[in-house]
């Protein structure tokens, strides 16, 4: 039986279709594309050429803006895209008064720290010769020297300071008030978390209650001080803020 004659070993090469062509064509520019990304990333997180040489610092008022500054210190010379809020809160964290950061990044190489703080709503004296700013949810903020440096009412009585919960009722209330309101305030007084008491400047007394509808009954009170005609008033019960009373 014959066998029969053995094939050429030469393959004739098909021509590349335009779709296979196109797909090369996209992976190789896709591929170029990722990679050039990832080195832009690279030089943005780690190049010294973005590195924090300034950091410029606004909104503070309780916290010394040197004091701001060298807490940051650390963030010197780090790569702008690496720092975010919670980089700098960090550093701030043993700051009471500051409640928030917002951070911007201004190229080569300067940092923007603009600072958000608690909002101070009474003064407590602190043993015989100072006073304690304190904010709504009770925290201590900073210490001044005289009463009259600051135009806040004076959180006073026994019960009123030593109390947790009286304390936070009193705060609380206060906090509900516009600051023009609490300009005209003295102190701020109560033996129970239902029988707070505001004391003007002039000597009227505000007869508040529970802080329960603080913010209706705040509503009451500026209005009854903006009234001309309630100058002569001794005392503003706003105690129901529906039905407010006149003494």
């Amino acid at each position: 039986m014959s066998r029969a004659p053995a094939r050429g070993g030469n393959v004739l090469a098909l021509p590349e279709t335009p779709g296979r062509r196109l797909r090369r064509r996209v992976l190789w520019i896709g591929g170029s594309v990722v990679a050039a990304i990832v080195v832009l990333m690279l030089v943005l997180l780690y190049s010294p050429l973005l590195a924090v040489q300034t950091i410029t610092v606004a909104g503070n008022k309780l916290v010394p803006t040197k004091t701001i500054n060298q807490s940051l210190e650390p963030l010197k010379g780090t790569p702008l895209p690496r720092i975010g809020p919670g980089s700098v809160k960090d550093l701030l964290a043993d700051q009471l008064p500051i409640r928030d950061v917002v951070v911007q990044a201004h190229a080569p190489g300067t940092l923007e720290v603009q600072i958000v703080e608690y909002a101070p709503v009474a003064v407590v004296k602190n043993g015989t010769s100072s006073y304690d700013l304190v904010a709504e949810d009770g925290r201590t903020l900073s210490t001044v020297k005289k009463r009259s440096s600051v135009k806040l009412p004076l959180i006073d009585g026994q019960k009123s300071t030593q109390d947790p919960q009286v304390f936070a009722s009193l705060t609380h209330v206060l906090a509900a008030l516009p600051s023009s309101a609490l300009k005209k305030l003295d102190h701020a007084s109560a033996k129970t978390v239902d029988s707070v008491e505001l004391t003007l400047k002039d000597g009227q007394t505000v007869l508040w209650g529970s802080d329960e509808r603080s913010g209706d009954k705040a509503r009451v009170l500026t209005a009854f001080l903006k009234d001309t005609k309630q100058q002569g008033v001794d005392t503003f019960d706003v105690s129901t803020p529906d039905h407010p009373v006149t003494r």
